[in-house]
């Protein structure tokens, strides 16, 4: 029978020649009491910093959705500062007009610091305003249905995939949603330039914008890890994102969104499939333009 190998260790001190502590060891109880040390090592580690703050400086510690919280907190948090001071620059005004002690020198209105009110917010919109905003809504209407159409008969869009499809909710909305398979990539509908590309929590992707000829031009959000970045100029067909990250339930989707000379249209009338309905008044000024 083969002799197992021991090792000694000994701890001595020098100064009283004396031998403070000695252990005895195989090849495998040492390893063993290596691991052992080395574990509760880890666990000591985990326990400091799971109890202590120390944590909060962790990289990358608060989750996406807490970070996304907390950024729309501050957004929320903003906005009721925003209206505060509106409503309190509004009560000192009407303190301010309703003071019979006061001097010509304090008669002027006080504003906001954060923005200038050029009329008070509380005040329903006289019959001028009125017949200023339908006349916007009319013109806007007259864009999007007579000029937007006319302009792209000199652009020729494509399908942003090959086999997505738009969700039939979507279909009449500003905001196309298009369900796409895992193996696609997300295509650039028209010949144009990258004007932005960032990453957006909310939208749990990228968001790419692209600037079109005639005025148009189209943003696509929620997409997967981008293949081209700002000031790139990119041709119809061209792919410019990876597939997005599916969702809770496994689907792939993102939203597409156009505009023409700053009117937001509906992207299915110029990026949808070329068979589906449309009336005979629109058909002359909104045929298909692509197909997805």
């Amino acid at each position: 029978m083969r002799q197992q190998r021991k090792y000694k260790f000994t701890i001595e001190d020098e100064t009283h020649l004396c031998e403070v502590a000695s252990g005895r060891f195989t090849r495998i109880g040492f390893c063993a009491a290596a691991a052992g040390l080395f574990i509760a090592f880890l666990l000591c580690s985990g326990v400091i910093i799971w109890l202590t703050p120390l944590r909060t400086f962790l990289p990358g510690y608060l989750k996406e959705s807490q970070r996304s919280a907390t950024e729309e907190g501050l957004l929320r948090l903003d906005s009721l500062m925003e209206a505060f001071e509106v409503n309190n620059t509004y009560i000192e005004n009407y303190l301010r007009v309703t003071d019979t002690e006061r001097t010509p020198a304090d008669s002027a209105s006080v504003t906001p610091a954060s923005r200038d009110l050029t009329s008070d917010s509380l005040m329903t919109a006289s019959s001028a305003e009125q017949r200023f905003v339908s006349q916007m809504e009319e013109r806007e209407r007259f864009n999007i249905s007579v000029l937007a159409p006319l302009a792209a008969d000199g652009i020729t869009f494509s399908p942003v995939t090959a086999d997505g499809i738009f969700t039939s909710a979507s279909r009449t909305e500003e905001e196309g949603e298009i369900i796409m398979p895992a193996d696609e990539s997300i295509q650039c509908a028209a010949d144009g330039s990258v004007i932005a590309l960032y990453h957006s929590i909310p939208d749990h992707g990228y968001v790419i914008v692209v600037q079109h000829p005639r005025g148009f031009a189209s943003s696509y959000a929620g997409t997967g890890t981008p293949l081209v970045g700002i000031g790139d100029n990119v041709s119809s067909g061209q792919i410019i994102a990876l597939s997005p990250t599916p969702d809770s339930k496994g689907v792939r989707k993102f939203r597409v969104r156009m505009w023409h000379n700053g009117l937001a249209i509906v992207p299915y009338d110029y990026l949808g499939p070329p068979n589906r309905d449309n009336n005979a008044e629109a058909e002359s000024f909104e045929a298909p333009r692509g197909r997805l």
